[in-house]
């Protein structure tokens, strides 16, 4: 994954270069009083990054907004979670009072049973 994001930045990189070097022709931009001078190339790329970053800026109300509703929604999953937890062990409890223990059968059931199949104790 580096290496994709490295080959990612050198070709960016490059690109710039390239258009830096055939967009070199020498404009005057004009703003409201004031004029400036310079390459056609640094110009688009000062406009670029203001584009970038006004772009940012306008993102973060976004960013922080969903920040907090995904802390309350991991908080409800967490008490969520809490709450399965709880019923799990209710049903667990309810279910143990209500079967009676395998232990409680009587030493006359199993002699019984042995009859039952037609074995015989005495002969």
């Amino acid at each position: 994954m580096k290496i994709a994001y490295i080959i990612v930045i050198l070709l960016v990189a490059i690109v710039a270069v390239v258009f830096a070097l055939q967009n070199s022709a020498a404009i005057t931009v004009t703003l409201f009083s004031g004029s400036m001078s310079g390459s056609l190339s640094l110009f688009l790329i000062i406009t670029l990054a203001i584009g970038l970053i006004l772009g940012m800026l306008l993102m973060v109300p976004m960013i922080f907004r969903r920040g907090r509703l995904s802390s309350g929604l991991k908080r409800q999953v967490s008490a969520l979670e809490k709450q399965i937890a709880s019923l799990t062990q209710q049903v667990t409890d309810a279910s143990a009072a209500a079967s009676p223990p395998a232990s409680a059968q009587s030493p006359d059931d199993g002699a019984r049973g042995s009859e039952h199949l037609g074995v015989a104790g005495k002969q």
